[in-house]
């Protein structure tokens, strides 16, 4: 168990180099595959609302999840932060868009606050996802918050000399 300890201490994942204008470039694509009418609110953090009962954990790590853990790090080793470096609120060819968090069916930000209840089909609500993130490539999967059949986008950023680029959009 000892080995074990040593190497979870030794395993970190590390944030990919210029992550605040990878963000902004998503946002920047994001509006130009959206083409909202006049505002977009981006979901970049979500939670899931669990019971205090939830059997899915029990309060404990066995070894085995421990190497599973150790595993997934070893394999994905970068990853992109939603909780960072996003803007509360952007204006981009005149359309303002608005990130926050979204619990169960809220999306908060401290500008707004509503239910997809309160708004239907007033609001356009997407989330973005980091679907692979590897030193110089990211995945980005952008959907429908509320309803995610509908107008799916994916595309890679790839960094070069430090500046993330979209190399390929669906």
């Amino acid at each position: 168990m000892t080995v074990l300890t040593i190497l979870i201490c030794q395993i970190e994942r590390k944030e990919v180099i210029n992550s605040k204008q990878l963000k902004e470039e998503i946002i920047k694509e994001a509006v130009n595959k959206l083409n909202p009418k006049d505002s977009l609110f981006i979901v970049t953090t979500r939670s899931l609302g669990v019971c205090g009962n939830d059997d899915r954990y029990d309060g404990f790590t066995t070894p085995i999840e421990k190497f599973s853990e150790i595993k997934f790090i070893l394999e994905n080793p970068y990853f992109v932060d939603g909780s960072e470096d996003f803007k509360e609120n952007y204006l981009i060819n005149n359309k303002t868009i608005i990130t926050g968090g979204a619990l169960d069916n809220r999306f908060s930000s401290n500008t707004l606050n509503f239910t997809y209840d309160e708004v239907k089909n007033d609001k356009q609500v997407y989330d973005i996802q980091f679907t692979t993130a590897n030193k110089d490539t990211v995945y980005v999967s952008i959907f429908d918050y509320f309803n995610s059949e509908n107008k799916n986008i994916k595309f890679k950023m790839v960094q070069n000399n430090s500046k993330w680029n979209i190399e390929t959009a669906e």
